[in-house]
């Protein structure tokens, strides 16, 4: 219902308002696990790297930039018209680079098919109600290359929202996941392609030296209330 909309916007408007305000008291008292951003801003003030994979638009890269303004943001998108998006969104920001590049486990190029809801664009096999329409080929890479190649030392926040491969852009970080404070991902309750189990998740963050720091965002069904469907994970390393 639209009223239902409508009261979520205020409040989601209000709640920016008062985590935006600088003043000591929301620092110190706001609950954490309401906003992953104004945690780790609370959490890791001195962010210095901050990797969002799967950037789409860019409206996670911008929030990030508005809370770690010294802090350099890269971001990778590898849809064509999703990265034109991000890039006009973006452009007058010189903390922000972006490279319309995918994250995975094995360096090469593949084809991701392309839906007019390109926020469910997926190099899983999807079992969405919708045909895509149209496909195409996006370069992927090692995120462990990619920052040997630019002499990246390490990484304060990984952000990775990536419609189930998830764990593949993890495996590819391989040794230097060691020299990773935080990871935020994406995680689903209910096993499907486009979702990386919670369960799955939390294995592999745990096998590499991570711990669950909250769970963001929970998601239920949209007409069985009693069941999750999704949320976001933050890890911090041990």
């Amino acid at each position: 219902m639209r009223w239902k909309l409508l009261a979520g916007q205020i409040l989601e408007k209000s709640n920016n308002l008062i985590i935006n305000s600088g003043l000591n008291f929301v620092d110190n008292n706001y609950p954490y696990g309401k906003n992953w951003v104004f945690d780790l801003k609370r959490l890791l003030p001195g962010a210095t790297t901050i990797f969002d994979i799967g950037a789409h638009a860019g409206s996670v890269s911008l929030e990030l930039n508005n809370s770690f303004p010294n802090a350099d943001i890269i971001a990778f998108e590898p849809v064509s018209a999703s990265f034109d998006r991000f890039k006009a969104n973006t452009v007058s920001i010189y903390k922000i680079k972006g490279y319309q590049l995918a994250a995975g486990n094995e360096a090469g190029v593949l084809e991701i098919p392309i839906y007019s809801e390109s926020t469910i664009n997926t190099l899983k096999n999807a079992e969405y109600s919708i045909p895509p329409i149209g496909n195409e080929k996006i370069t992927v890479i090692r995120l462990d290359e990619f920052a040997n190649k630019n002499n990246i030392s390490h990484i304060d926040i990984l952000k990775i929202d990536v419609e189930g491969y998830e764990l593949e852009a993890l495996r590819g970080v391989g040794n230097f996941l060691q020299q990773v404070k935080y990871v935020y991902a994406e995680i689903g309750f209910e096993r499907c392609p486009t979702k990386t189990h919670f369960t799955d998740m939390d294995v592999f963050m745990e096998q590499h030296g991570f711990r669950l720091v909250n769970i963001y965002e929970l998601q239920h069904h949209y007409i069985d209330r009693t069941r999750l469907s999704y949320a976001n994970a933050l890890y911090v390393k041990k």
